[in-house]
């Protein structure tokens, strides 16, 4: 079986149960806020989850003990883009309009306060490894937010981190993060040692850090492809450049092109080093090699178009 099988299958058995017991997990919560929570988790992708249940599963685990560890991270994912959303002024979310734009900003932000707070509640009664690694994760998510330079501002003054190291952190803490706390919760959840767990965690972070460079190189490849189209817009592309090109300044046609064959270098170095980590868990039968195959078809669906979240 590949990966995107294996994810196609998973996704729709994590929607239905998610859908049968997030009044379980958000009670008590009134039925106008749980349809508002509902919203906010539907649409996704699902491949932090599937993640979770996929390492688990590959490590021997009850696919039951995943569930609740798999909704908890859909729903700190889900609450971060509610809060991005808010933070840039997007108006649309998984080809609807944002949550805020539907809700007004202060429930907006308010509803995805609840949710980070209630996936924390739920993991603290599973473990206080569960509940430890959630926390972290949700920690390292805001100090990447807080770092990162917005629309508008100055690259050279507006980050809290030297200009050549911000993106590698940036992309860690923004995506790595919470897809390695995705595979050490599935780790947990099977009741794997320390060790396990530090290198499913491991394996996770590559996978997400891989799976942001390639978000972020197909918004670069357009004006890298064409010497004719501005450099791309956005705050990441100088961090990007000084840490890659050792240039922070305005780009032209060759600085992109440089850039874009960097970043792909730099992304097939993540992926091996992803793979690798999977070689160090200790997974059973066929699962080993959906565990080494995972990183490089996520990515796969980043470059197929998908949009990333």
């Amino acid at each position: 079986m590949s990966f995107a099988r294996y994810w196609a299958i998973t996704r729709l058995r994590l929607d239905a149960e998610f859908n049968q017991r997030l009044g379980a997990f958000f009670d008590p919560l009134p039925e106008r806020e749980l349809g508002a929570v509902r919203e906010v988790l539907s649409g996704g992708k699902r491949l932090r989850a599937t993640l979770a249940c996929l390492v688990n599963e590959s490590l021997g685990g009850a696919p039951e003990a995943a569930i609740p560890r798999a909704l908890a991270i859909e729903c700190v994912q889900a609450a971060s883009l509610v809060h991005d959303d808010w933070v840039d002024g997007d108006t649309l979310r998984r080809d609807r309009p944002a949550t805020w734009t539907r809700h007004g900003p202060r429930r907006a932000v308010l509803l995805g306060d609840l949710m980070f707070a209630t996936a924390l509640r739920r993991m603290a009664q599973l473990g206080r490894d569960d509940v430890l690694v959630l926390a972290e994760a949700i920690a390292a998510m805001a100090a990447g937010a807080s770092q990162e330079p917005l629309a508008g501002d100055d690259p050279a003054t507006a980050e809290r981190a030297p200009l050549p190291t911000l993106y590698p952190r940036l992309i860690h803490l923004k995506t790595g993060v919470l897809f390695g706390a995705a595979a050490r919760l599935g780790a947990q959840a099977a009741g794997a040692v320390a060790s396990t767990c530090e290198a499913a965690c491991a394996y996770g972070a590559r996978a997400g850090q891989a799976y942001q460079l390639a978000d972020d190189l197909r918004d670069l490849l357009g004006s890298a492809e064409d010497p004719a189209l501005p450099p791309a817009p956005g705050p990441l592309l100088a961090p990007a450049l000084a840490h890659f090109c050792g240039h922070g300044g305005p780009a032209d046609a060759a600085m992109l092109a440089c850039l874009r064959d960097a970043m792909q270098a730099n992304l097939e170095l993540r992926l091996r080093q992803a793979e690798a980590a999977a070689d160090r868990l200790p997974a059973r039968g066929q699962h080993q090699q959906l565990l080494k195959c995972a990183p490089r078809e996520i990515v796969g669906l980043m470059r197929d178009g998908a949009p990333a979240e």
